[in-house]
């Protein structure tokens, strides 16, 4: 009996298909709208948010930023001091009315006495047994307690003596506590005296905790509230209260000071102001309502584009999310800042945003979100279109010198590059102000100019060097740099990679190159795609000789398993590799690699064996666990293992022929051998066949740009050698 596969199995986990990294398109629009939403609430708080003292925001309860004056002399009537006079008025202890009934201490004590009465003759009956008692004391008809049999006994218990000192200082204790508060009970004086007073009052005494518990249960049981709050008495004085405050009249004298800087402001000071016009004008409503016009334009425009034309970006709410905040934190930094230095904000850093946004995800998205930053602050700057053309200005350029940003001078350049330009749109739009040219006038002019040009440059280059690593990981994107350093061969998995798989990592390599081409040719991200390809086999490490890259010089494992047992191991060097990129921090974009390469496909070759084999077969135990690719590079690298595995199997095997000759058949095609391009082509038309390449945005002419991309790189590698051999003399 063949054990094998057995235990295989039972050493594998269940493979479960990887989960997919974008939107689910039914909630893709409600993320969309929410998050244009988000960044329409940006822009507009932007917009009208200011410093304090600007807009009229001066705020209860802190202090005033600024002085103010009376214009002009004013007398009117306050609604605040009235208020506050009608508050206290109607607040007044004086209009609380209770009822009370002074009966009900003196009929509870009566009703006490006589149970104390009850319980006495009850002890004192000889016609009982101590049973008949308990049993008669449990059973005492009154409304206000129920007698337990454990206190039936312990006041049994009790002798003569000591059950007159409990009745007499238990009716001590009802009277102490009746006077306490001179025959009113309410209920907060109730729970004072269950909670405090008669405990304390009774440690005073010198009866046994017992004594004093049932003195206690006594007490309580009797105490009953007779004063009460008449809600309604209450309610109609607190009205006639209110209603008898004459209004309060207030003067103030023309150039009497209202308030001081430093003063707290209270609701008086802000209707003073208000009363004499002295309130700083705050924004109007229509004011607002057009800001908030303004944004929700600004932030419909901005989803729509990157809808269209950055549809990868906006299936990926975590990244365009943070893209928004950073646009918003921006704005409100631009608003909080710009007021604090209002002669220079041609030199507000805004190209560290464009850098970041350029860097982070694309560069089509840092102009498009750096215009919309601009025109923003340009409006908040009192319609400053100078200003907004000067900080778009240094953003394009940004953008432009740090394209690849796959070094760190790139940086560098971008910020030199921002500070020439601030410099020179500064310059262009001074000279175009200044009534005449005098050489004096624009060296004074030059140098604060230069200074804050390089200041621009130099704190956009140190900022941005500093954020966009955090920004990457926040929206899951992986930049130029980040990739350089993932592709060095001293990572610990390539290190391991090229230790224990060395077939593998080759093949990886191979793919890397062809995965590259591909990318090239048809606008994807190749330096994405190569490192991918360098990890995308990572997980056949776990057991390299299973897998025929790594088998050179050795017997095929899989000849002594049975194939269900065989493609499991296979199939399971894709969850391997990705719970090692997982561990080792990889980006989620090559964990994406690993996880789609092989997408959903079927393992054949065992498929085929299983089928020759066994009756019955599950096909599901020979499919991959997906899922399968849902963008361009990931596609790329389907094709490409796919390409490069099939191609090299072939001309290992002889049934490779690299071309074909001019009557269009295949040279040296024995033994089923079949030409290059023709295998690649089949191979991406059985991808596209099984639908593996559905949810990738590829179109056809893509794949043609892919597949010739593919042929002239193994062309290069499978072409036709010239044979050295020495020739025989005739």
């Amino acid at each position: 009996m063949n054990t094998t596969r057995p235990r295989w199995l039972a050493s594998l986990p269940h493979v479960r298909p990887q989960r997919q990294t974008v939107a689910e398109p039914r909630r893709l629009w409600i993320t969309l709208l929410l998050e244009g939403l988000l960044l329409m609430l940006g822009i507009w708080a932007a917009l009208t948010v200011s410093l304090p003292g600007q807009y009229g925001q001066l705020e209860v309860g802190v202090p005033s930023p600024i002085s103010i004056w009376a214009p002009n002399e004013v007398s009117y009537v306050s609604e605040v001091l009235t208020a506050e006079r009608q508050a206290q008025a109607s607040n007044s202890p004086d209009n609380l009315i209770y009822v009370y009934d002074p009966q009900i201490p003196v009929q509870q004590r009566q009703n006490l006495v006589a149970l104390l009465d009850t319980i006495t003759s009850v002890r004192e009956d000889p016609s009982l047994t101590r049973a008949q008692r308990l049993a008669t004391l449990a059973a005492l008809p009154n409304a206000a307690l129920q007698i337990s049999e454990a206190q039936a006994d312990v006041i049994l218990t009790l002798d003569e003596m000591r059950w007159d000192q409990l009745r007499t200082q238990t009716l001590a204790l009802y009277d102490r506590a009746i006077e306490r508060y001179d025959f009113a009970i309410d209920e907060r004086a109730l729970l004072q005296l269950r909670e405090r007073w008669l405990t304390y009052w009774l440690a005073t005494t010198n009866l046994s905790p017992t004594q004093r518990e049932l003195a206690t249960f006594f007490t309580e049981s009797f105490l009953r509230v007779n004063r009460t709050l008449d809600e309604a008495a209450t309610a109609q004085r607190r009205e006639e209260a209110y209603n008898n405050v004459p209004p309060q009249s207030v003067r103030v004298l023309a150039g009497e000071r209202i308030i001081s800087t430093g003063e707290i402001i209270t609701p008086e000071i802000i209707e003073k102001l208000q009363r004499t016009g002295a309130m700083p004008r705050p924004l109007s409503w229509s004011d607002i309502v057009g800001r908030g016009l303004f944004a929700a334009l600004l932030a419909a425009g901005f989803m729509a584009y990157a809808v269209i034309y950055e549809a990868p970006l906006a299936m990926r709410p975590r990244s365009l999310v943070v893209l928004i905040i950073l646009i918003n934190a921006t704005l409100i930094a631009a608003r909080l800042l710009l007021p604090l230095v209002p002669a220079w904000p041609h030199y507000f850093p805004l190209a560290t945003m464009a850098i970041i946004f350029a860097v982070v995800f694309s560069g089509r998205i840092s102009i498009t979100a750096s215009a919309l930053m601009a025109a923003v602050i340009g409006v908040m700057e009192q319609d400053a279109l100078p200003l907004a053309i000067t900080l778009i200005a240094t953003c394009v350029v940004a953008v432009l010198a740090v394209r690849s940003a796959d070094r760190i001078l790139t940086f560098v350049v971008a910020g030199m590059s921002v500070a020439v330009t601030a410099f020179g749109m500064t310059l262009a739009f001074w000279l175009m102000d200044s009534p005449s040219f005098q050489s004096a006038t624009i060296a004074t002019a030059l140098i604060p100019m230069l200074l804050f040009a390089g200041m621009n440059g130099g704190i956009s280059t140190i900022l941005a060097l500093g954020v966009f690593n955090l920004v990457s990981r926040a929206a899951g994107q992986v930049t130029p740099l980040q990739l350089m350093e993932l592709a060095h061969p001293s990572r610990p998995l390539l290190r391991k990679l090229i230790r224990e798989a060395p077939g593998t990592y080759y093949h990886s390599v191979a793919v890397g190159n062809l995965a590259e081409a591909a990318a090239e040719a048809v606008g994807a991200d190749a330096l994405l795609l190569r490192v991918g390809a360098y990890y995308h086999d990572i997980g056949k490490t776990i057991r390299p000789y299973f897998f025929t890259d790594n088998q050179m010089g050795r017997e095929n494992v899989h000849n002594d398993l049975d194939p269900v047992t065989s493609a499991q191991i296979i199939v399971d060097h894709v969850r391997e590799g990705v719970k090692m990129a997982q561990a080792e921090g990889l980006p989620s974009q090559i964990v994406d690699f690993i996880a789609t390469h092989h997408g959903t496909g079927v393992i054949r070759h065992f498929y085929q064996q299983a089928l020759q084999q066994q009756d019955s077969v599950n096909e599901a135990d020979f499919r991959y666990p997906g899922p399968r690719p849902h963008t361009r590079e990931q596609a790329i690298m389907m094709l490409a293992d796919s390409v490069e595995a099939t191609v090299r199997s072939k001309a290992q095997n002889g049934k490779l022929a690299p071309s074909r000759t001019a009557d269009g058949q295949v040279s040296g095609g024995l033994n089923g051998a079949m030409a290059l391009d023709e295998l690649v082509k089949s191979i991406i038309e059985t991808r596209v066949r099984e639908g593996e390449l559905d949810l990738a945005p590829l179109t056809m002419h893509d794949l043609t740009l892919i597949k010739q991309a593919f042929v002239t790189s193994l062309q290069s590698i499978y072409h036709p050698r010239v044979d050295y051999s020495p020739q025989t003399g005739r």
